[in-house]
């Protein structure tokens, strides 16, 4: 196993007290405008290519970001590659010291799937793109953390992503079926996990702060009920911060038990259906900080 799923951290639960304290409380993610990203203005190291895709909803379109490393000239060369979700919000994470420090590893195809917008976040589209339909209907519903927004709709945004957005990429350029990377971040973390549970096209899985307290748990339930195939070698990397949101409230503590606990128990499901799964716990950072720290740790670090 690479260096980076070797990476782990060890805590100590602060009592256990904290153990009935939820993670459920998350901080809004700044709303402002982004800037030109790296695709706009130009790198010296990887190649862009802007697509967008229509969906079933007129208001919604999706914008996709393809990356290939300048240094990708070899057509018969299958290359690893990391699709990203919030692809808006990636793409400005991205500069050309993170590029330039990829082209010292066997350097990924960048795919970042976002929307139509100039802001970081889609909050109603990635509502119901990333999130699993209610168990007992199989339809999407309206999202019981947000109510004015819908949820539920992972299935057809799967199907967006490997009937449209995977093929167009791979016209482009060839991709190595083992190392093909699915990484999200809150809801973005429950598609990945619901398409562990799908099993097709991806074969490592990374959830960044999986929102598994959402709908009642609803994914881990799933996932405790999933039959993932163990034909072909499936690897998930969990990621999570170890303090709450509202750090310096006086209603809870600062230290995320329940989150923590959470990723526990489906590491510990994960690994009962075949799959190599990992936990990594970073210390100090909140729920939204965690989007960054995950994305570059995923990008900059050999698994691949």
């Amino acid at each position: 196993m690479t260096h980076f799923y070797r990476k782990t951290f060890n805590i100590v639960l602060a009592s256990l007290s904290l153990l009935g304290f939820s993670s459920g409380l998350y901080a809004k993610p700044e709303m402002k405008p982004l800037a030109a990203n790296i695709a706009e203005v130009g790198s010296e190291y990887y190649n862009f290519k802007i697509k967008e895709f229509a969906s079933k909803d007129p208001q919604k379109t999706y914008r996709v970001w393809l990356g290939i490393p300048k240094t990708a000239q070899n057509e018969q060369k299958a290359y690893p590659s990391v699709f990203m979700l919030d692809g808006n919000s990636a793409m400005s994470h991205l500069n050309e010291d993170v590029l330039k420090s990829l082209l010292e590893n066997d350097a990924p195809i960048l795919v970042a799937i976002g929307y139509k917008t100039n802001l970081p976040f889609a909050t109603a589209f990635r509502s119901l793109d990333y999130t699993p339909a209610d168990l007992s209907t199989g339809k999407p519903a309206h999202d019981p953390r947000n109510p004015e927004r819908m949820s539920g709709g992972s299935a057809d945004f799967r199907n967006v992503i490997l009937s449209d957005i995977a093929p167009w990429v791979e016209q482009n350029v060839k991709l190595d079926a083992q190392k093909r990377a699915l990484w999200g971040h809150s809801y973005g973390g429950l598609f990945v996990l619901d398409s562990l549970i799908d099993g097709r096209y991806f074969s490592h899985f990374f959830a960044a702060s999986p929102s598994l307290s959402w709908a009642d748990q609803r994914i881990m339930k799933k996932t405790k009920n999933a039959k993932i195939a163990q034909d072909s070698k499936k690897h998930l990397l969990l990621m999570e911060g170890d303090l709450l949101a509202n750090v310096g409230s006086q209603q809870s503590p600062n230290f995320d038990a329940s989150g923590i606990n959470n990723n526990r128990e489906v590491l510990a499901i994960t690994k009962q259906h075949g799959v190599d799964a990992k936990f990594l716990i970073y210390p100090n950072l909140k729920h939204g900080e965690v989007f960054k720290a995950s994305l570059l740790d995923v990008l900059s670090n050999q698994w691949y």
